[in-house]
């Protein structure tokens, strides 16, 4: 039997949402502008990494000319300028990124720390140094080279100052790509020489096409309500897919919808369902603990959103996604201002972020945060 591909950004070849950044970046390449480096910013998981591999593809299929080409009588050529960055999936080039064998492309991520066997948190200078040697060597097919580092955001000092001395002397019939979530991160030198393609999330629509496709057995209500509560990314639709992550905000919900009290059996139990071993480490290389922090601060924010729009006396912008959720929102958002709720979002959000980097007990973790909004609301 045929082991199922994975689909990541160098194996899928579907794209959808930025037609906008593809034409820019194809209008550089026709008109012989082409930037030596590109920065692409937005959200997690709205398809940064993937239209990265799709520029790269393109350019890896698309040799720069050679000057020196003549004909049998001396003319020289005029190739028809490409009208799209699509590339056939069957070509020589093509079969050899998917299969992560192509010389002329290297992909810089955080390495695993040997003595851990986790990843680092950050790209150090090793990763940069390797990226040199890449750029110094002869392209192995005689046309572009490309890198791509996702993310920039994870750059260390020395690694990041080691990216700028490249973008300041860019080695020819190269291009550097750099993915970014929060551009504000970087050296303020990084962007300014790189030429900036900003992504946006998809429509709703879009999303739910992506899940149609990648999940055909979903129904369609589940569809939608997946690609609603992934506020436009359909990475991170796909990853609330494979977690069932509709599921664990049902639960959620049926746990703050009893405040400003909650019941401590349900509590434990929902936070030893979400820290067991099984769920922290499961086959989709998903966290249920991170899905928890990702979704109960999603869950704030659209509620901050929905009442936001009701004192002003306008449309709400969030469409449920549960039964009864919009009627919790308003019950949660009549008992506590807004701004104190932008508080606990902050509480929170430093909460999660604190609780790996200090090795913290996360079930703890879960139940203070259920009992730290109790509080508040009390």
């Amino acid at each position: 039997m045929e082991e199922e591909l994975i689909l990541t950004p160098q194996t899928s070849f579907n794209l959808m949402g930025h037609e906008d950044a593809e034409k820019a970046f194809l209008d550089a390449f026709n008109s012989d502008q082409m930037h030596h480096a590109w920065l692409i910013t937005g959200a997690k998981g709205v398809g940064k990494a993937s239209l990265a591999y799709k520029m790269a593809r393109f350019v890896l299929n698309n040799p720069p000319d050679d000057p020196d080409e003549i004909g049998l009588f001396g003319e020289t050529f005029e190739c028809t300028p490409p009208e799209t960055l699509d590339t056939d999936p069957k070509s020589e080039a093509n079969q050899f990124i998917t299969a992560g064998s192509h010389g002329d492309i290297i992909s810089v991520e955080r390495m695993i720390d040997e003595k851990t066997g986790k990843r680092r948190k950050e790209i150090t200078i090793d990763s940069i140094r390797n990226l040199q040697g890449f750029f110094n060597k002869t392209s192995t097919f005689g046309g572009w080279r490309v890198a791509i580092i996702d993310s920039a955001d994870e750059l260390n000092r020395n690694a990041a100052n080691a990216i700028l001395k490249i973008l300041e002397e860019p080695p020819k019939n190269s291009i550097l790509i750099l993915v970014s979530h929060a551009p504000g991160r970087l050296l303020a030198t990084i962007k300014s020489r790189c030429r900036q393609l900003r992504v946006s999330p998809l429509q709703q629509s879009s999303v739910i096409s992506i899940l149609a496709d990648r999940f055909p057995d979903l129904i369609m209500d589940e569809t939608a309500s997946y690609a609603a509560l992934s506020d436009g990314s359909p990475g991170y639709a796909i990853s609330l897919v494979q977690n069932d992550g509709l599921k664990l905000y049902s639960s959620l919900l049926g746990i703050m919808s009893a405040m400003p009290h909650f019941n401590i059996p349900d509590a434990h139990a929902f936070a030893d369902e979400i820290t067991r071993r099984k769920a922290a480490s499961n086959t989709s290389g998903g966290d249920k603990f991170i899905l928890f922090g990702e979704l109960i601060l999603s869950f704030i924010n659209r509620m901050l959103r929905h009442m936001a729009a009701a004192h002003h006396g306008s449309q709400s912008p969030i469409e449920p996604i549960l039964t009864g959720e919009r009627e919790l929102m308003e019950h949660l958002g009549s008992i506590l201002e807004l701004d104190r709720w932008a508080v606990i979002w902050e509480k929170i959000t430093n909460d999660l972020s604190r609780t790996d980097g200090l090795n913290l007990d996360r079930k703890q973790i879960i139940l203070n945060i259920f009992t730290h909004i109790s509080q508040a609301l009390r």
